[in-house]
């Protein structure tokens, strides 16, 4: 993956007012669940780490394979409630004898993924049998927002990291073998119309929920 430096520059900037509106609430909520041994895919300039519950984690492994992103996320490291690692690396990297995780984290970042389909199988793969899968993700949208998503990303995610606005990563996680086990859906705050449709949920291994 290439190093998006002037995206990484200024994401903090643009996060600010949809973070302080409600988003980082979210992903507190959503990283209360974490326990254990956890995989972050895509830790980006390090925003979930402040939001880790010391009580229940044990250690936070960081895959980030942008390195303009992974010099940002460096001094949230040291501030984290819990012990971090920072790998430079992307999903597509992960193996299944890196596992299992006892949670496996990953926020606005499957829309990056170089394949959708093959980073849930390895989320998936690297998932201990009791595990949890915790995701906060945009998504796509039906209608004429939907189809301006389509025509908009291939522009789009040249200036975006990476980012697919077309992506529907609730069922690629379904086709992957994962039981979704909580989904809620919801609008990213003080943020594009073409990115507002959100889900942030917790996902298991089929026959584990």
């Amino acid at each position: 993956m290439a190093d998006h430096a002037l995206f990484a520059a200024v994401y903090d900037r643009m996060q600010a007012p949809t973070e302080a509106a409600g988003l980082a609430a979210h992903r507190r909520r959503l990283l209360s669940s974490a326990r254990g041994r956890v995989l972050e895919i895509g830790g980006g300039t390090g925003l979930n780490l402040a939001h880790y519950p010391a009580a229940t984690v044990d250690s936070v492994l960081v895959l980030e394979p942008d390195g303009a992103m992974r010099r940002r996320l460096a001094p949230r490291v040291e501030a984290a409630p819990v012990p971090v690692e920072v790998r430079a690396a992307g999903i597509e990297d992960l193996r299944a004898e890196d596992g299992p995780f006892d949670t496996v984290v990953s926020t606005l970042v499957l829309c990056s993924v170089p394949d959708l389909a093959d980073a849930i199988r390895r989320i998936e793969a690297v998932l201990d049998p009791a595990g949890e899968y915790l995701f906060l993700e945009h998504v796509a949208v039906p209608g004429f927002r939907g189809q301006l998503q389509r025509f908009v990303t291939p522009v789009w995610k040249h200036f975006a990291g990476g980012c697919h606005l077309d992506r529907d990563p609730v069922l690629a996680m379904a086709d992957a073998g994962l039981a979704i086990v909580e989904c809620d859906r919801f609008d990213l705050p003080v943020t594009s119309p073409l990115v507002r449709a959100a889900v942030r949920g917790r996902a298991r291994r089929r026959g584990t929920e």
